[in-house]
């Protein structure tokens, strides 16, 4: 009997933080990774350690295969030609999951600024990194799937859609006090509303297509919460990037993918209600730093 074929998933940010942890999860669960990010063999920023050839270590000592690709989302070309080169030396696409994202703090960013106060050519950046490069990837994707007849596609959200919704947070912060600027929720609506916009003409390939929001994840190193607890996160209380990453393994391995799609599915929520952890993996000492998902039992696949 001849071996089976292993799956091969596109995990987009996966030199650092929830991106490598699914793709690390991914390949303890027998995927291929092809893994993107602008960090190959050094980190992008010195504040923000990990690079792809990290990542390829870990997945190689997994016994898996590792591509990685050095691709910058804000520009089309390299997205485009970085596809058809993962596709052209691994032949298949099972899962793309779309973990780059934009987060560009400071005076020229959109994170941590009002609406009135932002440069506009944040906002561009913006928009061509989370929204743009979403889409365009989920195209391509979708493209090789329906031929394929089979195929996941998750797009990670945040879930901001609601943050400076007056009506809900009133007595919330405005940007930059406490709460991320405009751009996230508009830009995460883009996100949010693929999988029910496509679910449809996806649904006779066999594709499945849904939205993860993974939830407030350990995600970032010690040294970097003083930044993002100004854009109200709270690290303190934040569960391991096991959870998204474990969420995905599971959707991605499920006898019936379609049963998820269209749908906004919340990272804990979803690792709760099957019980692929407990409550101690779930949220382990965030003094610790970022888990190390190898380090937990796997999950039995159907």
């Amino acid at each position: 009997m001849s071996a089976q074929v292993p799956k091969v998933a596109f995990v987009t940010g996966a030199a650092r933080g929830i991106g490598r942890a699914i793709a690390i999860d991914l390949a303890r669960h027998g995927f291929d990774i092809i893994g993107s990010a602008r960090s190959l063999d050094k980190p992008t920023f010195e504040d923000k350690p990990g690079t792809l050839l990290e990542t390829a270590e870990q997945v190689a000592r997994l016994g898996q295969k590792f591509l990685p690709l050095k691709m910058d989302l804000l520009e089309q070309s390299e997205i485009k030609s970085g596809f058809e080169k993962a596709m052209t030396e691994m032949g298949r696409l099972d899962l793309l999951v779309t973990s780059g994202n934009y987060m560009e703090t400071g005076p020229q960013g959109t994170y941590t600024n009002k609406f009135i106060d932002v440069p506009w050519d944040a906002f561009e950046r913006h928009i061509r990194i989370t929204g743009l490069s979403t889409l365009f990837l989920n195209q391509l994707a979708a493209q090789l799937m329906v031929k394929q007849r089979a195929g996941v596609i998750i797009n990670i959200t945040q879930n901001a859609v609601w943050l400076n919704d007056s009506d809900a947070v009133d007595h919330a912060p405005l940007p930059g006090e406490g709460m991320p600027g405009m751009a996230v929720s508009v830009m995460r609506g883009i996100t949010d509303r693929i999988p029910a916009s496509i679910k449809r003409e996806m649904k006779p390939y066999g594709v499945a297509v849904l939205t993860l929001d993974p939830g407030m994840t350990i995600s970032v190193d010690r040294q970097l919460w003083p930044l993002v607890e100004t854009i109200g996160y709270r690290p303190q209380i934040a569960h391991s990037v096991a959870v998204p990453a474990r969420a995905v393994v599971h959707i991605a391995t499920s006898p019936d993918p379609l049963q998820f799609s269209g749908r906004l599915i919340v990272a804990p929520e979803h690792v709760r209600e099957h019980r692929l952890l407990t409550e101690d993996q779930m949220y382990p000492n965030p003094e610790a730093g970022i888990q190390d998902v190898t380090l937990l039992p796997s999950l039995r696949l159907a």
